[in-house]
């Protein structure tokens, strides 16, 4: 019966994002399932071991039938494996800053992403097809660390071309950091791609409103750079690009807003409460299915057959690779007063899903470096 049904939820801790863990749960449990959940936390995300020793817990102790989990990056092939072989459904969700290289489908185990890997290939091939030849990026210490920079590379290359040039804010900030930003920036681009998240999103941000750069070139920025200080001034060349973001007007999401809202005292849902609703509704997708026959097998049927219409398009898990697979968009900031602004869709950048189906089964390059614990959860 769906009233025995157990699921265990892997939950983040970050400093920068210090609601993250309330928001994706909220998220989850939006969609009424009538389950017993069973939560752990598992810190930054960072240690695989204690990761698999939680799945252990939830997993013998607690006898569960799915794991709903936000990972980190690190080592998650040996997290999938050690589900694979014990038979446990993994739903597991990312916000995609790595690329997952050798990282091929697991039985029992499928993957929802927020995909910022999709949104920068899929960004560095659109500026590429518009032939726009000088693009730079701009980015932080931090930020760099992990594959962004890489994706958006691997799109423009679709065209043989290349970022004309890299601006990466010392971890230490000098004095004059926006002057020099400017300088470096101003001479030499046509386009900038600028990713900056939590601290150091607001560190750009400040740099930003002292120069302007922001208002000459045309800047495609993330979600996570989107900070108010930015655009307290109307701007007609800035634009954001991602899978899903909030205050988007498109009718679907609004739903999903509208729905959250009411739920959680007119809070504004986010990107961590957006994947805890879709993997939520997975799973009442599932369960609605048939309540008599929830043997392992059967339920990596119906995961295998599944669709349900959520804030991002039709959920399903192609068949290769056991990911979700969304279209990206290139969004337009509305700025409605100094306080306020939303945004509208201008563009989409069509997705088949083949980016990270070919980086899923591509070795990685010798000495990959980049960070352990997932985007900027510190």
């Amino acid at each position: 019966m769906i009233s025995d049904i157990k699921v265990g939820v892997l939950y983040l801790q970050s400093s920068q994002y210090k609601t993250m863990s309330r928001d994706f749960i909220r998220g989850i449990k939006m969609n009424n399932l009538p389950v017993q959940y069973i939560m752990e936390s598992i810190g930054i995300g960072s240690n695989d071991r204690l990761v698999m020793d939680k799945i252990q817990k939830l997993h013998h102790q607690e006898d569960v039938n799915f794991i709903v989990a936000f990972l980190g990056h690190y080592n998650t092939k040996a997290i999938y494996e050690y589900a694979s072989e014990n038979e446990i459904i993994l739903i597991a969700s990312d916000l995609g800053a790595t690329l997952p290289y050798d990282m091929d489908k697991h039985k029992g185990v499928y993957i929802n992403s927020y995909s910022l890997n999709e949104t920068s290939y899929l960004l560095g091939e659109y500026l590429a097809e518009k032939g726009i030849e000088k693009t730079f990026s701009s980015t932080s210490y931090y930020d760099s660390g992990y594959g962004i920079l890489a994706a958006a590379e691997m799109g423009l290359k679709k065209k043989n071309l290349n970022f004309s040039g890299h601006y990466i804010t010392p971890f230490n900030p000098r004095d004059n950091e926006e002057v020099i930003m400017e300088q470096t920036i101003s001479g030499d681009a046509d386009a900038v791609f600028a990713f900056h998240s939590g601290l150091y999103a607001e560190e750009h941000a400040e740099f930003m409103s002292k120069i302007n750069l922001i208002k000459n070139i045309t800047y495609y920025i993330t979600p996570f750079s989107v900070k108010k200080k930015l655009y307290v001034k109307k701007l007609n060349n800035t634009f954001v690009v991602a899978s899903w973001i909030e205050n988007d007007t498109d009718a679907q999401n609004c739903s999903f807003t509208e729905k959250y809202m009411q739920e959680y005292n007119n809070d504004t849902p986010n990107i961590f409460a957006l994947l805890g609703y879709e993997n939520g509704l997975i799973l009442k997708t599932i369960l609605e299915k048939d309540d008599s026959h929830n043997s392992y097998q059967s339920l990596l049927e119906k995961m295998e057959m599944l669709t349900a219409e959520g804030p991002r398009g039709t959920i399903f898990f192609e068949k290769n690779t056991n990911r979700t697979v969304f279209n990206h968009y290139i969004y337009k900031i509305v700025t409605n007063d100094e306080n306020n602004f939303s945004y509208q869709k201008m563009e989409t950048l069509k997705n088949d899903g083949h980016f990270i189906q070919n980086i899923l089964f591509t070795k990685p390059p010798e000495k990959l470096g980049g960070w352990h614990n997932a985007y900027l959860c510190h």
